[in-house]
């Protein structure tokens, strides 16, 4: 049976310490029985970044994603994981209203993280102008570089790395928009509006980028339960994606797929960078 004390303890030999925010990608049945269900991981986390650090969770809404922004409430289930939708309900947790990739919250910082998501520096992208706007909670956590732990699931699951595209997208878009071709190179880009049409986008292939990250010894690595934990701080993983991308090394775009096209990504970069 896991406790709260082991719960505590393998987040302490990830390198977490009072006072951390820190953001949970999670497989709850991945670690084995726990003593009182999933009140012993919130309480084990809590313990462990003190009274002065932040839980979060992604409370990601996916399964009714073709009418997620007309559907959306606060109260709107998460389906991404069961610790994520239990987390959202617990006194004292705050969460971020946004209809696809909002965020809950516990703690110090967690009222400051989920204040504002999608009001102000919207960003044009995949899932909409306002998942990953400067206003959300995904810029004030790599801000604050929280440290993203996962829970028995891999870092493909890490949300940061649409945080690291949207940013990349803007980038370029800002380089581009006092040209002429502007709004013709901005229609390329996949976006939510039409969603079926193969665009552009960096879709990032964090298998890889976590690969590039082991070799510089930037992820950390416990166990808890039957679980293993990784550990990456935002800013080390948004940083390394960033720099991926503006080396073009393909590695770091994931495959073809109906909604995105690597050919067309680069081709679109590199039209942009010779403007």
């Amino acid at each position: 049976m896991l406790t709260v004390q082991e719960v505590t303890e393998s987040l302490k030999r990830l390198g977490i310490n009072n006072g951390d925010a820190i953001l949970i990608h999670s497989s709850f049945k991945s670690l084995g029985e726990t003593e009182n269900g999933a009140d012993t991981v919130i309480k084990g986390m809590q313990k462990a970044v003190g009274e002065n650090g932040t839980v979060v969770f992604p409370t990601l809404c996916q399964d009714d994603w073709e009418h997620v922004y007309e559907n959306w409430t606060l109260d709107s289930k998460s389906d991404v994981g069961y610790l994520t939708n239990y987390f959202r309900t617990l006194p004292g947790v705050y969460r971020s209203n946004q209809a696809t990739h909002s965020v809950a919250a516990m703690g110090k910082m967690a009222e400051y993280i989920t204040k504002t998501h999608g009001q102000s520096g919207q960003r044009y992208g995949i899932f909409g102008d306002t998942p990953f706007s400067a206003d959300s909670p995904w810029e004030k956590m790599y801000n604050l570089d929280t440290k993203v732990i996962f829970v028995g699931v891999g870092i493909r699951k890490c949300t940061f790395r649409h945080y690291a595209e949207y940013c990349f997208i803007e980038k370029y878009l800002k380089r581009a928009e006092k040209s002429a071709k502007y709004e013709q190179l901005k229609r390329q880009v996949w976006h939510y509006d039409y969603w079926d049409e193969a665009g552009v986008w960096p879709h990032v292939n964090s298998e890889y980028v976590q690969k590039v990250l082991e070799s510089q010894g930037k992820i950390y690595k416990s166990v808890c339960g039957n679980a293993e934990l990784l550990m990456v701080s935002s800013k080390d993983f948004v940083n390394t994606v960033f720099d991926l991308l503006e080396k073009k090394d393909i590695s770091v775009f994931s495959e073809n797929h109906k909604i995105w096209n690597v050919e067309k990504t680069m081709k679109w970069l590199k039209e942009i960078e010779e403007l």
